[in-house]
C-alpha cells in the first residue's frame, strides 16, 4: 500500500488536457454523450497512477465506514433530513446570511443583464466559496464525499457549487422542464433545501433512475427538454419525487440518470445549495471552476477531500 508521501506525489500528478473532446464535438458534431467516455479515457490513460488510487480510497471507504450514506443503484437518489448529515444546520445558517447580504446588495442592473432568466439566480458559484471556508469545509464533509464517492466508484471531484435562488416566477422552460445533465454518464449532485420549501416554490421534482431509463425506453433518448406529457406517455406519470421539506432536508440525486426539473411556478422564494460531485476523469469542464488554496484558515482537508478539492 503506499505512504502518505507516495499518496501526495500521486495527487500532484497533472492530468494532461487537449482539445480533441472541441475537434470531436464542436467540429464534426459527435454527440456529447459519445465523445465523453472516449475522452475520459484518454484522461484516464494519461494518469493511471491518480486513477488507480482514488479508485483504492472508493474501495476502502465503502468497506471501513460504518456510518456511510448509500445511493441505491436502481433508485439513482437518496433523501436525508436535515439531521441525518452533521453540519447541515451549519450550511443552512451560512447559506442564509449569504443570502440576506446578497440581497442588500443585488444590483439591479444583474436583472437587466439577464431579463430572460426568471429562476436559479447564482448567488454564490464556484471558487467564490472559498470566501466562505466553513461552508466549502461542510460541502466536502465525509458523509457527503463518502456517499458520492460509494456511488461513483472513485474519489470525485468537487467540479461545481451554486447557491441558487428562484423568485416567484410564472414559467416553464429550459430546465424548469424534464432533462437530464449530460457532464457525464454519472454523477452526484446533492441539494439542500436553505429555506423550508414546499410544493409552491417550485421544488426539485425528479424521477427515479428505472423510471426514468423506462421512459427513455418507451419514447426514444432524451437529448433535450421534454414537456411533461411525453414523459408522461412513456410511463412517468404518478413517480415524481418532489424534494420539500424544512430548511436541511435535501437529496443525492444522479442528474445524468434521473429526469428531473425545478423552480417551475414559484409562488414564494426558494433557496438551494446545489454540490456538483463528478469523476474526476471526466471530460466536462465547468463554467464555475473551484481554484482552492492549500491554506483555508480553519480548514485543515483529509487526503481524500484534498483529492476532491484538487488541493496538492
Amino acid at each position: 500500500m503506499p505512504s502518505s508521501s507516495e499518496n501526495l506525489e500521486m495527487v500532484n500528478q497533472p492530468i494532461r488536457q487537449n482539445r480533441l473532446n472541441k475537434i470531436l464535438h464542436k467540429n464534426l458534431r459527435i454527440p456529447q454523450w459519445v465523445v465523453r467516455p472516449f475522452y475520459s479515457a484518454l484522461k484516464i490513460a494519461a494518469s493511471p497512477i491518480q486513477y488507480r488510487l482514488r479508485k483504492r480510497l472508493a474501495r476502502e471507504i465503502v468497506a471501513t465506514t460504518q456510518s456511510l450514506i448509500t445511493i441505491p443503484e436502481r433508485d439513482g437518489y437518496r433523501l436525508f433530513g436535515p439531521d441525518d448529515i452533521e453540519g447541515t444546520d451549519c450550511i443552512v445558517r451560512s447559506c442564509t446570511e449569504v443570502y440576506q447580504k446578497s440581497r442588500e446588495a443585488f444590483p439591479p442592473e444583474y436583472f437587466q443583464k439577464h431579463p430572460h432568466k426568471k429562476f436559479l439566480f447564482p448567488i454564490l458559484e464556484g471558487a467564490e466559496f472559498c470566501r466562505h471556508p466553513e461552508l466549502l469545509r461542510l460541502m466536502v464533509s465525509r458523509p457527503i464525499l463518502d456517499a458520492a464517492a460509494a456511488y461513483l466508484g472513485t474519489v470525485p471531484k468537487l467540479s461545481g457549487a451554486r447557491l441558487c435562488w428562484s423568485p416567484a416566477n410564472d414559467t416553464a422552460r429550459s430546465s424548469q422542464l424534464f432533462h437530464f445533465d449530460y457532464e457525464d454518464l454519472r454523477q452526484v449532485k446533492v441539494f439542500i433545501n436553505i429555506f423550508e420549501t414546499k410544493e409552491d416554490q417550485g421544488p426539485l421534482t425528479f424521477l427515479p433512475a428505472d423510471i426514468s431509463q423506462q421512459v427513455q425506453r418507451s419514447i426514444g433518448r432524451v437529448l433535450g427538454r421534454v414537456q411533461d406529457e411525453r414523459i408522461y406517455e412513456g410511463g412517468g406519470r404518478n413517480h415524481e419525487v418532489k424534494l420539500i421539506g424544512p430548511p436541511g432536508s435535501g437529496a443525492f440525486l444522479d442528474t445524468s440518470r434521473c429526469l428531473h426539473y425545478g423552480s417551475r411556478f414559484n409562488r414564494r422564494d426558494r433557496l438551494v445549495l446545489i454540490i456538483q460531485f463528478l469523476n474526476c476523469f471526466s471530460s466536462y469542464r465547468s463554467t464555475a471552476p473551484f481554484d482552492v488554496p492549500p491554506d483555508l484558515p480553519g480548514f485543515k482537508p483529509d487526503p481524500v477531500q484534498k483529492l476532491a478539492l484538487g488541493i496538492h
